[in-house]
């Protein structure tokens, strides 16, 4: 999620921002959620995942085992040069900032709950590359995976140079802006494709691509047209070649606000049922401080084992005397389009005391173009 001025508004907030989430239970058998068999596995989705993550084509790919094309050679030229510098300046001081600093404060080993998560798999895999499975929720769009095959050499082109679009803010910025995303998305089919294309670059293998249904009573079912409950999709994977290490993704789109979870019940009970999960926000639009996401705060709170979060995220008045924590980075005022909204006098106190203040080695968030940014784990006692 992104920062805008219409959070001052609520009931455009709700409008716009809010969303919904599912999940399981950790340690129990869920028949709702049913690993998906290998022999169902279908190669086209990794196959079209590596063709628009502009990663080299492999033998027997269903959108051809090679593109020559002048187009495709100048996008995989620009993508690997735009993603070297990403990881160099971003993602491999995150990785190593999960192995030397969160792996030894939480569970890393836990699932994963990602509320306002947009697409952004690829920050949260380096922070939590261990999760099994994981729930992300967010106001963008499904969508649906790209048809290749049935484009034209044209089509093929417009559509590549629209997934640069749709990434543009997560390569200069690390998070989504939600009305570019909302222009962005419906010219590559929602959500789905910039996941595939996340999976393939952190080098996993994109093993099936399932649209489900969050129905009454917390039920996930398969679907091929329009949701009746909370529209999702579900991502099967593995790292790549090792099919032994099988792996879930879960997105779903709806209105996590109160207002929300009243009129789908079935959101709070399924996010309840996902069991004792680590927990991320980022660049999170402080919608977790306003009262009207009340129900999805407590629901949050209720699975939180370990959260790891920025200072747009759950408000530290909720967690500092139920859980040992470590504040990182600088705390400062939010970014001027949330004004004082957000704006914790007893964080700044916490870090301005500097007890459990350490360094922030990269820069992730709001305030990117002055790296005055703040990340906080937090365990529970």
């Amino acid at each position: 999620m992104t920062n805008k001025k219409l959070f001052f508004i609520p009931c455009l907030a709700l409008l716009l921002l809010s969303s919904c989430g599912n999940s399981t239970e950790a340690g129990k058998k869920d028949s709702t959620i049913k690993e998906t068999k290998q022999e169902n596995y279908d190669r086209k989705f990794n196959d079209i995942a590596r063709y628009i993550a502009a990663l080299d084509l492999e033998k027997g790919s269903v959108v051809g085992s090679s593109d020559t094309s002048k187009y495709f050679s100048e996008h995989r030229t620009e993508f690997n040069q735009r993603w070297k510098e990403l990881d160099e300046k971003r993602l491999s001081k995150m990785r190593d900032f999960a192995k030397n600093e969160l792996s030894k404060k939480i569970n890393p080993d836990l699932n994963l709950f990602y509320p306002f998560s947009g697409a952004d798999f690829i920050h949260a895999n380096q922070f939590f590359p261990n999760a099994k499975k994981s729930l992300y929720i967010a106001n963008e769009t499904v969508g649906e995976v790209p048809d290749l095959q049935a484009m034209s050499e044209k089509q093929r082109k417009e559509y590549l140079q629209q997934v640069e679009v749709a990434l543009q803010d997560i390569f200069k910025r690390s998070y989504f802006i939600t009305k570019r995303m909302m222009n962005d998305i419906p010219a590559v089919k929602g959500v789905i494709p910039i996941y595939m294309v996340f999976l393939a670059r952190t080098n996993n293998e994109v093993l099936n691509v399932e649209l489900i249904d969050l129905v009454s009573g917390g039920k996930v079912i398969s679907r091929k047209g329009k949701a009746t409950g909370a529209e999702g999709v579900r991502f099967t994977y593995c790292p790549a070649g090792n099919k032994s290490d099988i792996r879930t993704l879960e997105y779903f789109n709806c209105d996590a606000s109160n207002t929300g979870m009243a009129k789908k019940p079935q959101v709070i009970q399924y996010v309840k049922a996902f069991g004792k999960s680590n927990v991320f926000f980022k660049a999170a639009s402080y919608l977790m401080h306003w009262p009207f996401f009340s129900d999805f705060r407590d629901a949050t709170l209720n699975i939180a084992d370990g959260v790891v979060e920025d200072d747009t995220g759950i408000p530290f008045k909720y967690l500092k005397d139920k859980y040992t924590y470590t504040l990182y980075g600088t705390y400062t005022k939010p970014v001027k389009d949330f004004g004082k909204g957000g704006y914790q006098q007893d964080l700044a106190d916490a870090y301005k005391e500097g007890t459990h203040v350490k360094p922030l080695p990269f820069s992730l968030g709001y305030h990117w173009w002055d790296n005055q940014q703040n990340y906080m784990c937090f365990k529970h006692k």
